[in-house]
């Protein structure tokens, strides 16, 4: 029994786009006018890289009006009836299909075929099936115009699909033919298939049909895609570039995959018909592909980045693919870092235009030349396969850097004519991206503290240069040079991993950026890690602490910054700062109040600070992470041999920032004093007031309020910085002093961070001001310095009092915790008051904070820090209990508490 193919009637819209006519299809004559005056499209227009790719939409929401999407499906079956050989002539419209299908009987040869299906509307059509499975053979198709049957014409196979792991492949991606452009005339449409060949799971006769667009818009408006805009920044000579929009592309229905780069070119043609006669009939052709693509195989977009149409107008493709490494579905397996290019049309037997050859190579130079790639140079790439693809997965191929299609594929496309371009088409790319540097790059993109690498590029035309090495974190210029180099050669530098100096620099990230003082040139950028540390300063000879010193503030001064010199610190580097016998600070210092900063850490980390001399403590100051541009701790700490205090970062790398705030000595006056409760001096939320604001500086009356004596010279404050909205510092300094040297809290943007710290009085006031983002400021005085104290320092090396990680259970929320500060370990009988490390980490709430008091008194109102879900550390100056404990309150969720004492108060 012969068999039969059976149309049932289901219709399913969905999203579309459309790859292009068979290529086996003769091709009608390309006009040889240019483009209507209406388009403006010949002009040439630019494009460049930038932006972001645009998100995935409802496609089927964005289709203009009067576009019809269709899938029927069609199936190869064993024939039902004895009408063999009835030809059914009458076109079936859609509607009137009934629901077991129709019968189309063995014809001739042996071959099967759809009855007459209808076109109302439809200038596209193509057959889709399951992938993975058997590919039909031999498809056929002939149209009914003006009551006469066409000839039947092959529609060859589809040559192209998603690169393996893309966002295309995680799509249900349905095999398919070419989509056949068979035009507004096209009355309906038969499909013939080999009746004794096997047929494929699912198979569907897809149908696309889309209005003629308006191109009034083309030519009355520039470029209407923004996005576009970056093209034009790749330096190479305007060119009109048709947008999306104009076009009437539909949306995305997935988001494609990005690349990191762009390394290659492929050239296309979609085989589809040459016949349009107008702009909007190619817009309507590369619609209707689009729709395809999307509705018929199932891609997120159109297959290719850009199309050329035959008057040498160029369309912008997938979208996103003017300002990044957009991956399409053009050359399954060599989709990845390349740029498709497509000429609509057919070019087997006819060979594209001088215009159409300059548009392809304008579009390639202004892609490649934004990566620094020579558009007649080579590309080795290691392919994954792919369908159709000819070159095996794993297979490493060198190929010219712009190629055909065929050239990696089963397929004959960009056609005879199309290919014979190729040679021109790099030679014009050439010429547009020249001058240029290309295959720049470094000889590594990883050193250790004082290796080298050297930054080399070739150069097309003469070019002045010049190479700048900078500090990512803080754009130090720490290298360079410069030189110019002819057609063909070299600009070529070496750099040591050392600074101006010739010093060694410090481990983390340095911006390499290769420029020319030719205008036309554009800037190439990489970046390079230093890996290491730094060479530890010698040991130094330890001294003993002494104590019942009494405290001197000064001005707040910086005494580290390893920014200037990228002197950063890598994991278990050390540094040692000297701190007596230097800005204000006496020689006979022995304890010095600090603020320690750590800028831009790359990973998450602790900070360590003892004597210098001696041995490095368990304990830690400060805790960073990489997510905060900066994290700030107040310590107060002995001074050690040579008047040096030593600070370790323990991971990454990181930048330190060190200022003294006051010094401890036998000879001061400054007695300590603990309030009984914190004293709120100053919260910008009271009253419903604004967040303050850059530069903006309030003064704060401190002395002879709120328990602070009139005569006192400084006080101990807890400075927090409530929800900035960005990056940026509160400054708590004396009454008149600069709030731009140096910092005492850093925003952590939109929450609360909160930073202790001792600052002069200068006539009774302090002074606060934000640097940078909007934050509200909070400021609690804990305790004060001054003649009527009584308090006297004794500074010890660190020691940790207690742990809970290792004493267990957390501090749940709502709870108090008693825990032990005085010891025979850690401090003796006479201490009244401890100075502290407190830390707070193993959050499980995103916001909470920690409350220290003494045993026997009641939970004070205010808060000693601020955290959630992060390690944070902040000085604590807090009177013990008779019991020689502290209680510990947490707020919200579940944390840790480990305590590290760095003296003490009689």
């Amino acid at each position: 029994m012969a068999p039969r193919v059976l149309v049932p009637l289901l219709v399913a819209v969905t999203t579309a786009v459309a790859v292009a006519p068979a290529a086996g299809a003769a091709p009608s004559p390309a006009p040889t006018t240019p483009a209507p005056a209406t388009s403006t499209a010949t002009d040439p227009a630019a494009q460049a890289p930038g932006g972001t790719v645009a998100p995935a939409a409802d496609a089927a929401d964005h289709l203009p009006d009067g576009t019809v999407v269709e899938e029927v499906p069609v199936t190869v079956a064993p024939a039902a009836s004895s009408d063999a050989g009835a030809e059914q002539v009458a076109p079936l419209r859609l509607q009137d299909v009934p629901d077991e299908g129709v019968v189309a009987d063995d014809v001739a040869d042996g071959r099967v075929l759809t009855g007459p299906v209808a076109l109302d509307g439809v200038q596209t059509v193509g057959v889709t099936w399951d992938a993975g499975g058997v590919d039909p053979a031999d498809v056929r198709l002939r149209t009914l115009t003006d009551g006469a049957w066409s000839d039947w014409e092959p529609v060859p196979l589809a040559d192209d699909a998603p690169d393996r792991g893309t966002a295309d492949a995680e799509r249900a991606v349905r095999a398919g033919t070419d989509p056949v452009w068979v035009g507004d005339d096209a009355e309906a449409v038969e499909v013939s298939l080999p009746a004794d060949a096997p047929a494929p799971d699912g198979m569907a006769l897809v149908l696309v049909g889309s209005p003629e667009v308006d191109t009034t818009p083309v030519a009355a408006t520039g470029t209407a895609d923004a996005d576009l805009a970056a093209l034009a920044e790749a330096g190479l000579p305007a060119r009109r570039v048709i947008s999306r929009a104009e076009w009437g592309a539909p949306a995305q229905v997935c988001t494609p995959s990005v690349a990191s780069t762009v390394t290659h070119v492929v050239l296309h043609h979609t085989a589809g018909s040459n016949a349009y006669a107008t702009v909007g009939q190619a817009m309507q052709q590369l619609r209707n592909d689009a729709l395809f693509h999307i509705n018929g195989r199932g891609w997120c977009d159109l297959g290719y980045n850009f199309v050329v149409d035959k008057w040498g107008n160029v369309y912008e493709g997938r979208a996103g693919s003017a300002q990044a490494a957009v991956v399409g579905v053009h050359a399954g397996g060599f989709n990845t870092s390349s740029v498709g290019i497509s000429m609509l049309g057919t070019y087997t037997t006819t060979t594209p235009s001088p215009a159409v050859e300059d548009a392809v190579a304008w579009v390639a130079a202004s892609r490649l030349r934004a990566y620094h790639r020579d558009p007649a140079g080579t590309v080795t790439i290691t392919t994954a396969g792919g369908q159709n693809s000819s070159v095996p997965p794993g297979t490493t191929i060198t190929l010219p850097r712009i190629f055909g299609h065929r050239d990696v594929a089963y397929t004959a496309c960009p056609g005879v004519g199309g290919y014979s371009t190729l040679p021109g088409v790099r030679a014009r790319a050439r010429e547009y991206v020249t001058p240029s540097f290309v295959d720049a790059g470094v000889t590594a993109s990883s050193v250790r503290v004082g290796g080298q690498l050297t930054v080399r590029a070739r150069v097309l035309g003469a070019v002045p240069w010049r190479v700048e090495i900078r500090d990512a974190r803080t754009n130090v210029l720490v290298g360079g040079g410069s030189g110019t180099a002819g057609h063909g050669g070299t600009a070529s530098l070496t750099w040591n991993a050392d600074d101006t100096t010739r010093t060694s620099v410090g481990p983390g990230t340095y911006r390499v950026t290769l420029s020319s003082s030719d205008s036309r040139v554009l800037p190439w950028h990489t970046t390079v890690e230093v890996t290491g540390s730094l060479p530890a300063p010698p040991s130094v000879a330890p001294v003993a602490l002494t104590g019942d010193l009494r405290f001197v503030p000064i001005t707040p001064a910086r005494v580290l910054d390893t920014r200037p010199g990228a002197k950063s610190l890598g994991e278990a580097g050390r540094v040692d700062v000297v701190v007596a016998g230097v800005k204000g600070v006496p020689s006979s210092a022995r304890a010095v109040a600090l603020n320690v900063t750590a800028v831009s850490p790359s990973r998450t980390t602790f900070v360590q600070a003892w004597p210098a001399g001696g041995r490095p403590p368990t304990a830690s100051v400060l805790n960073a992470d990489a997510g905060r541009s900066a994290a700030a701790s107040g310590v107060v700490v002995g001074v050690g041999g040579e008047g040096k205090v030593s600070l370790l970062n323990n991971a990454g790398s990181t930048h330190l920032v060190v200022d003294v705030t006051g010094y401890y000595t036998t000879a001061g006056s400054g007695g300590f004093e603990p309030l009984a409760e914190a004293a709120r001096v100053l919260d910008s939320r009271t009253g419903g007031g604004a967040a303050m604001t850059n530069g903006v500086r309030r003064t704060v009356k401190v002395a002879g309020t709120r328990g602070v004596p009139a005569d006192a010279t400084a006080v101990v404050v807890n400075a927090t910085s409530v929800v900035s909205r960005g990056n940026g510092y509160v400054a708590v300094v004396p009454s008149g002093a600069s709030v731009t040297a140096t910092s005492t809290v850093n925003h952590l943007p939109g929450a609360d961070v909160a930073n202790r710290t001792t600052v002069a009085l200068a006539r009774g006031s302090l002074d606060v001001a934000v640097v940078g983002a909007d934050a509200h400021v909070v400021l609690d005085v804990v305790g004060w310095f001054g003649p009527g104290g009584d308090g006297r320092f004794t500074p010890v090396q660190p020691v940790r009092a207690f742990d809970t990680r290792v004493s267990g259970p957390a501090v749940g929320a709502g709870q108090t915790r008693t825990l032990p500060v005085r010891s025979p370990a850690v401090l003796p009988e006479r201490a009244r008051t401890a100075v502290m490390t407190l830390t707070a980490t193993r959050q499980t709430s995103g916001a909470t904070y920690v409350t220290a008091w003494p045993t026997g008194s009641a939970r004070p109102a205010t808060s000693d820090m601020n955290t959630g879900r992060r390690d944070q550390a902040n000085l604590v100056v807090v009177p013990l209990g008779r019991d020689g404990a502290v209680d510990l309150y947490n707020d919200q969720g579940s944390t840790h508490l480990v305590g590290d004492v760095y003296g003490w108060f009689d």
